[in-house]
C-alpha cells in the first residue's frame, strides 16, 4: 500500500491513532476525519483509495455518510461496527459499503482486509476480456468499466461491478453462493451468504426493468444464481421466470 491514500472518518481519538499507525507504517498515508461531513469533504478533497468509516458518529452516523458517499464515487469502503455485527453488517452493506468490520478491531485484520479489498479492485480495474455484453438493452464494457441501459451509463461500486462480471464471465452456468463470495470476496468470507444475497439486490435494482422479476440475474432455488444473456432488447416485454433445480 505504498502511497496509498486511507480515508478514516471516526471520532474515537484512540482508534484514529492506532490506525494512523497502522497505515503508515506499510508506507500509505492517512487523512483522518471526526464526522460525516468532514469524511465527505475530505473524500472530494484528497481522493483517497480506501475510505474507513465508524458507523456511529454524531450527527450524521456511517450509514448516511455511506449513502451520500455512494451518490458520486465507488471508492473501496469498510465499515466499522461496535454494535449488533450481522445487524450492522446487514445495513452497511445495504447503504453501500464494501465489508464490515466489528469494533474493536484487531490492526493486523484491518489491515488485511483493507489490503484484500484493494487488490480485489486493482484485479478488477485491470481486466482485459474484451468488449463484455450487449443485447440491445444492457451494455456491459470491462475495459471502460462502464455498464449502461438503453444507453444510459448506470453507476455502479467497484464490488458491484465485481460480482456483475463474475457473474457475467460464466454467463448460463449456475453459481453457488460459496463459489461467488470466495471468487469475489474471497475465502475468509465464507459462510456470509448475506453479502452476497445484498449486492445481488443491488444489481438487480440498477439493471433489471423488474428486480422482483429479473431478466438477467436468476436465482436458482436451493443453490445461488446465474447470469442469462438475452438474445435482443424484444425480450423485455415479456416476464422471467425464476430458474429452479429439478
Amino acid at each position: 500500500m505504498i502511497g496509498k491514500k486511507v480515508l478514516l472518518i471516526d471520532d474515537d481519538v484512540d482508534f484514529l491513532a492506532l490506525a494512523v499507525r497502522t497505515f503508515e507504517q506499510i508506507g500509505a498515508k492517512t487523512i483522518t476525519a471526526f464526522d460525516g461531513l468532514e469524511g465527505i469533504g475530505k473524500l472530494l478533497t484528497h481522493d483517497p483509495d480506501l475510505v474507513i468509516l465508524d458507523i456511529l458518529l454524531a450527527g450524521m452516523d456511517g450509514f448516511q455518510v455511506c449513502q451520500r458517499i455512494r451518490r458520486f464515487s465507488n471508492t473501496p469502503l469498510i465499515m466499522l461496527s461496535a454494535l449488533d455485527q450481522d445487524q450492522h453488517m446487514l445495513q452497511g452493506l445495504e447503504a453501500g459499503a464494501d465489508d464490515v468490520l466489528s469494533k474493536p478491531v484487531n490492526a493486523k485484520i484491518l489491515l488485511a482486509r483493507a489490503q484484500a479489498l484493494m487488490r480485489r479492485n486493482r484485479q478488477t480495474n485491470g481486466q482485459r476480456t474484451g468488449h463484455g455484453y450487449g443485447d440491445g438493452h444492457l451494455a456491459i464494457n470491462f475495459e471502460s468499466h462502464s455498464v449502461q441501459i438503453e444507453n444510459q451509463e448506470v453507476k455502479l461500486t467497484q464490488m458491484e461491478f465485481r460480482v456483475l462480471s463474475f457473474l457475467l464471465s460464466n454467463a448460463d452456468k449456475v453459481l453457488s453462493i460459496e463459489q461467488i463470495l470466495f471468487n469475489v470476496w474471497g475465502s475468509k468470507y465464507c459462510g456470509k451468504d448475506d453479502y452476497v444475497h445484498v449486492y445481488i439486490s443491488h444489481l438487480r435494482s440498477k439493471i433489471e426493468q423488474d428486480p422482483k422479476n429479473p431478466r438477467y440475474i436468476q436465482s436458482v432455488f436451493g443453490v445461488g444464481y446465474l447470469f442469462e444473456k438475452q438474445n435482443d432488447a424484444a425480450s423485455f416485454s415479456g416476464r422471467a421466470t425464476e430458474k429452479q433445480l429439478t
